[in-house]
């Protein structure tokens, strides 16, 4: 007996030895209304059969603790990318070390795991979770639909909103640089250690208005052997000072998945972006220093976006390289009178369309002045930039809808259409739809209905957390079946399995490969 209790106390250390702990930011938007992100930790352990047991610790929201939030038995599939994507699924998920509110639920949620769920590291990144999930959270004072976002899945920019700094060591030289972000401190060329012997980059001790956050980042000009201009930077790369003359292509911002460095963090100077963002959004608050006579034409800061393979890219460098998959620029930024504005930016695929590249890593450069080497030098008065809150958007509008050969007039916000005087059968292959995100998922169904049949398409952006859902009553037809659905990704060219099967729709369950009409390819998950 003795024997037996011993071998199931070390079978049950061996299982719980297998959970590994997420730490990440959490989001959560409440009934529709975004909340101060936060900082959790989700558990994830993985059983038999591919199935995973996740535990949200101490979950809470608005002051409300939940507690340990158990989600057992999560279905998963590996795509063979590094990643293992969880199935989506809605359970009863036990609460445990909780609060009142826990009894006020009998100790049980019910919880929906969403499409896009996902584990691992992918090709080059550090081990990480991604969670998207759903739990209405009933109370005898009203019901709270909580919907939560763990970690960035390598769809935004890691330390966007500027909250976390480190201390990067050039010689004898610091400065603060933000976490994830980097500037001269960092540097390395040639000419390192002279654009590292002053400081570029402070925490900025304000946040844009609105912002759930209190810090931003300070980024100023400088001068270089006492007299030459130096343009305040930073980028999610690393920075290259190659000479002396700052139009030089040595000089720039660069990336590559092959520079094995780290910063002082830990950090490596590349970004992580494998989604298909369609404009990137950001708060500035600029200020011009004092220029010279004959630059006085070059008043503007800029900030650059550059979508790339994750190969070899410099910014500035060549304007149409092969591994560039989409860009964004804004070199036009004024002063505004030294007021936060908001600035979004759109990202032009179609230009790059021919390269074919896969989006596997994003070169974000900003700096106080679109021309190298103009900038302020006065040490009273440097051009100087704040930045806060960059977010990469992914749209998820329904922006064309073609029925039977007729064209749904869709109308802004409106999501309810009837459509008259048809008749016979209707099929998937009689729907086109159409969404404005690059990468939006489109899944579409037809029921029918007693009236005829409804046509419901849900688009959801390439970062799988929005979906809007549109439903058009088709009267007199039928579908010959109850319901019929596939699923498609926006401006697809071919679908495939994983085993290479090219195949017309994604109407069954699992991981597909979808290539896109711009050469990008993609995997979706599909319920």
């Amino acid at each position: 007996m003795k024997k037996i209790i011993t071998l199931s106390a070390l079978a049950l250390m061996a299982l719980t030895a297998n959970a590994k702990d997420y730490t990440d930011q959490l989001a959560i938007t409440l009934n529709g209304q975004a909340q101060a992100p936060s900082e959790a930790v989700i558990s994830v352990e993985k059983g038999s059969d591919n199935l995973y047991d996740i535990v949200l610790k101490q979950f809470s929201f608005q002051g409300l603790l939940i507690g340990d939030v158990t989600i057992e038995d999560v279905n998963s599939d590996d795509a063979g990318d590094g990643y293992t994507y969880f199935k989506p699924v809605t359970k009863e998920a036990a609460i445990s070390n909780g609060s009142a509110i826990a009894e006020m639920l009998g100790g049980k949620v019910t919880v929906t795991v969403k499409d896009g769920s996902k584990v691992g590291a992918g090709q080059y990144g550090k081990d990480k979770l991604y969670m998207i999930i759903n739990l209405p959270v009933a109370l005898p004072y009203g019901t709270f639909d909580v919907d939560a976002v763990f970690g960035t899945g390598n769809y935004q920019i890691e330390n966007s909103g500027f909250e976390y700094f480190h201390t990067e060591t050039f010689g004898e030289n610091t400065s603060d640089e933000p976490n994830a972000w980097h500037s001269f401190m960092s540097c390395t060329g040639d000419y390192a250690s002279l654009v590292a012997s002053t400081p570029h980059t402070f925490i900025g001790e304000e946040a844009r208005p609105g912002s759930f956050g209190t810090k931003s980042v300070k980024v100023v000009s400088g001068k270089v052997l006492g007299f030459v201009p130096a343009n305040g930077t930073i980028t999610t790369g690393q920075m290259q000072a190659g000479h002396m003359i700052a139009t030089n292509p040595a000089n720039c911002a660069f990336l590559d998945f092959e520079n094995k460095e780290v910063d002082d963090n830990g950090d490596p100077f590349y970004t992580i972006i494998e989604g298909q963002p369609d404009s990137l959004a950001v708060w500035v608050k600029f200020k011009q220093g004092v220029l010279s006579a004959e630059n006085a034409d070059y008043k503007y800061a800029s900030i650059s976006a550059i979508l790339t393979n994750g190969g070899y890219y410099q910014d500035p460098g060549d304007s149409i390289a092969a591994n560039v998959v989409a860009k964004a620029l804004n070199n036009k930024i004024e002063s505004n009178d030294f007021a936060w504005q908001r600035i979004v930016i759109p990202f032009d695929y179609a230009s790059y369309a021919s390269n074919n590249a896969t989006a596997k890593a994003l070169l974000v450069t900003i700096t106080t002045n679109a021309q190298p080497g103009v900038g302020s030098t006065s040490d009273d008065e440097p051009d100087c930039i704040y930045v806060d809150d960059i977010e990469l958007v992914y749209n998820n509008t329904l922006t064309g809808l073609n029925i039977k050969g007729t064209d749904i007039a869709l109308e802004a916000g409106k999501t309810e259409y009837t459509l008259d005087g048809q008749s016979g059968s209707l099929t998937l292959d009689d729907i086109t739809a159409e969404a404005d995100g690059q990468g939006a998922i489109i899944k579409t169904s037809i029921e029918n209905n007693e009236e005829g049949a409804m046509v419901t398409v849900n688009v959801t952006s390439n970062d799988m957390v929005k979906t809007n859902t549109y439903n058009v009553l088709v009267k007199g037809v039928t579908t010959g079946v109850d319901k019929v659905e596939t699923t498609t990704v926006n401006g697809v060219k071919a679908i495939y399995t994983l085993d290479g099967r090219r195949v017309n729709s994604m109407d069954a369950s699992g991981i597909y490969i979808v290539r896109k009409t711009d050469g990008s390819t993609v995997k979706v998950l599909n319920k």
